[in-house]
């Protein structure tokens, strides 16, 4: 008893039998997987199941997976997927800034697994997304997308593996580009939105804008002098502009006198002093000039 004892430890301590690692299956039967992953792809996705991007090095345009289409590749292959990490990251503060999750795939055929990690964090979303749901379902799926893709998927990496504010300016319209003069009439109307803002009258704004610029009129502005009056107006307060204003107003007006007793105008371009006055009655004829 005692032998058979050392003998069946014997056996268990003996060293594992070296060699290479092979493959599971033959070469055949790996690109026949493949073919299938592909052929789910083209025969059971559809146009919502993938996300393009463009890459902004190459400009080449790539479908990437997205949760629907994952969720195929799980029924297809036949595959549970189970989480089992699921909990927040705090700072220093304690301020919850991101969430962690990990997945485990499994192929209920054979037992083989894959297992995968995934976090999602505040600064990843809009602003209008950033929210604990949010980023505690992103998290998850980012984990299991992971974990299901490593497993049967080639190591394809889906949509929510991108970060959203990339997701987010991808999905926006292109705009058309603007040419110099539409530029040109927006800045118009920023300046006197700026200009409205601070309760202008319009004689104020012209009067500004052309102490200024030189200019009272917008349509005779360049983009530039533009840009100057909009940063002007929004960097005064409004009573500083009005006195800007009044100011130049009042150093333009022309001043007018009138001689109280006749009620002429006064010109003081052609005023003489009295000594000029004595100097004309003299050589005057009966005193008329």
């Amino acid at each position: 008893m005692s032998a058979n004892h050392l003998s069946l430890v014997d056996q268990k301590q003996k060293p594992a039998t070296t060699g290479m690692i092979t493959p599971a299956g033959t070469i055949e039967q790996a690109l026949e997987q493949f073919r299938l992953y592909q052929e789910l792809k083209t025969r059971l996705g559809t146009e919502e199941d993938f996300q393009p991007f463009k890459n902004k090095k190459t400009g080449e345009v790539r479908n990437h997976p997205k949760k629907s289409f994952v969720r195929k590749v799980q029924r297809f292959f036949n595959l549970s997927c189970e989480i089992t990490q699921d909990e927040p990251l705090y700072d220093k503060n304690g301020k919850m800034i991101a969430w962690l999750a990990k997945a485990r795939a499994i192929h209920l055929g054979t037992g083989a697994y894959q297992e995968a990690d995934g976090s999602c964090s505040m600064d990843e979303k809009i602003q209008q997304h950033q929210t604990i749901h949010n980023i505690r379902a992103h998290a998850i799926t980012r984990a299991k997308n992971r974990a299901i893709l490593d497993l049967v998927g080639f190591g394809e990496v889906s949509a929510e593996e991108i970060n959203e504010r990339e997701y987010y300016q991808a999905n926006q319209p292109q705009q058309k580009q603007e040419t110099p003069e539409q530029r040109r009439q927006r800045g118009i109307k920023a300046m006197y939105a700026a200009a409205n803002e601070k309760k202008l009258t319009k004689e104020e704004t012209k009067t500004i804008m052309k102490a200024e610029t030189g200019k009272e009129s917008a349509n005779d502005m360049t983009l530039d002098e533009l840009r100057k009056m909009y940063k002007y107006f929004k960097n005064h307060s409004s009573e500083e502009l009005k006195e800007v204003a009044k100011a130049h107003l009042v150093q333009n007006k022309t001043v007018i006198d009138v001689d109280p007793e006749t009620g002429e105008i006064i010109d003081p371009d052609v005023s003489i002093d009295d000594k000029e006055l004595e100097k004309i009655l003299s050589h005057s004829n009966g005193g008329e000039f």
